[in-house]
């Protein structure tokens, strides 16, 4: 490709990489180059000189990561070549975004595979000008479809018995479709535990002959929503299918590699490779970002700080958590073992309420006060509009703004006086959340 066509291949790629990574988050991509190593073996014919090329191909990359410098935040694309030339793809983007990346690594390999594929066969067609409105829709969504694909290959017996018609290609349509489904009127939710063998669970309801009963499929799509409503994501138990067969309803054994997809209530829904998050899918977007707090991660985290908790409370608490998040305004709360005997204290504070059981409802109405809310561990609430106060460890972001710091600050007031039985959780505009403890 000659020089300047080649700066015109970059402006439309940089277009396009820009619109897909802005789907994740902002800033994210910063920039894509060409880089380049002449061939000395060019016209390679025998079997030797092949082997002599492509090992200077994997000496071209090892000097270019030594001029990127390994640590930069990049992905590097399979090198490829034209007209005795060695050329690489080079994304840099921003690296702020290194932890997001770290997080969602498993998805980013597919995403970067499908985008650099892309690129290179618009390359080698010698066509630079390639972009339009939708490209970068379709280029997330087969990244998707692939991900997709590769878990159904894993579970469903494909890389052990080489049956390419064992795997399911709807994974994706399947899992979208069935988010919007209703069960008598009450939206998606649930738990599917996808392995590749029905031997990795223990069962509460086993189905007498799978092949009877029906498949994973589009066809079984009010089937599968029935089965939903036996399934508990806090107990962690969910529909066993292997992507093709439905064997029943159960857990997965310790020790077993599984994957997971996580329904919630707002056309959401997850996938996690044993309990940790790779993707998350909201009405056809992705989301990485600012993405859920699983379920088996809050029941881990509340556990600690509330053994004692119930089932009734738990879950109710993880409601009011996911309520808060989904409206993405500011706001803290607090939950304590003592809250009554603290917003005693501190009354001149706070507005104080004749206690009441928050629910994902009404918990709307009192974050939209400036202040926190005070609740207990049985959710109940004793007061809003709280001003935290605490002590000043020297320990402050300035990067961060008040809510953080001032939770933090209260936080080491609390550890102060020895009482570890709380937990506070803040939200910002933007979205983003913490909580203390950490």
């Amino acid at each position: 490709m000659k020089q300047e066509n080649q700066e015109i291949f970059l402006l439309q790629a940089d277009r396009i990489l820009t619109e897909v990574f802005n789907q994740f988050s902002e800033n994210f991509f910063e920039k894509i180059e060409i880089k380049q190593f002449e061939n000395q073996f060019p016209q390679e014919q025998s079997e030797m000189q092949l082997q002599a090329s492509a090992f200077f191909t994997i000496i071209a990359r090892d000097q270019l990561l030594s001029e990127l410098d390994e640590k930069k935040s990049v992905f590097i694309s399979n090198a490829f070549t034209e007209n005795g030339l060695i050329y690489f793809l080079v994304i840099h983007y921003n690296p702020s975004k290194d932890k997001l990346v770290q997080k969602y690594q498993t998805y980013f390999n597919y995403l970067k595979d499908t985008l650099f594929t892309f690129l290179i066969d618009e390359w080698k067609k010698d066509n630079f000008y390639f972009y339009n409105s939708s490209i970068n829709d379709i280029l997330i969504h087969n990244s998707i479809n692939d991900f997709m694909t590769e878990i159904s290959k894993k579970c469903c017996g494909y890389e052990e018995i080489a049956l390419y018609e064992n795997i399911n290609l709807s994974m994706l349509n399947i899992l979208t479709d069935l988010s919007y489904l209703t069960y008598e009127k009450i939206n998606t939710e649930g738990l599917i535990h996808f392995t590749n063998s029905p031997l990795n669970a223990d069962f509460q309801f086993r189905f007498d002959n799978p092949e009877d009963f029906g498949f994973f499929n589009q066809s079984n799509l009010k089937l599968l929503r029935k089965l939903l409503e036996l399934t508990s994501i806090r107990k962690d138990i969910g529909i066993i299918t292997d992507t093709n067969l439905i064997y029943g309803i159960g857990k997965i054994k310790p020790e077993c590699l599984y994957y997971s997809a996580t329904f919630e209530d707002d056309h959401k829904w997850t996938i996690s490779k044993n309990d940790i998050e790779l993707i998350s899918i909201k009405d056809n977007s992705i989301q990485l970002e600012n993405s859920r707090i699983t379920p088996s991660e809050f029941n881990n985290y509340v556990s600690e700080i509330f053994p004692e908790i119930s089932e009734e409370n738990y879950s109710n608490m993880y409601n009011i958590i996911k309520t808060l998040i989904k409206q993405q305004k500011g706001t803290i709360l607090v939950v304590m073992k003592d809250a009554q005997k603290y917003i005693d204290r501190y009354r001149d504070l706070a507005i104080l309420i004749d206690p009441v059981k928050l629910d994902e409802k009404n918990v709307e109405k009192l974050s939209s006060i400036d202040g926190a809310i005070i609740m207990d561990e049985n959710c109940i609430c004793y007061g809003f509009g709280v001003v935290l106060d605490g002590i000043d460890t020297g320990s402050g972001n300035r990067a961060r703004g008040s809510r953080y710091n001032s939770s933090e600050r209260f936080y080491n007031y609390c550890k102060s006086e020895n009482n570890s039985d709380l937990f506070v959780f803040i939200l910002s505009d933007d979205g983003n959340y913490n909580f203390f403890p950490n």
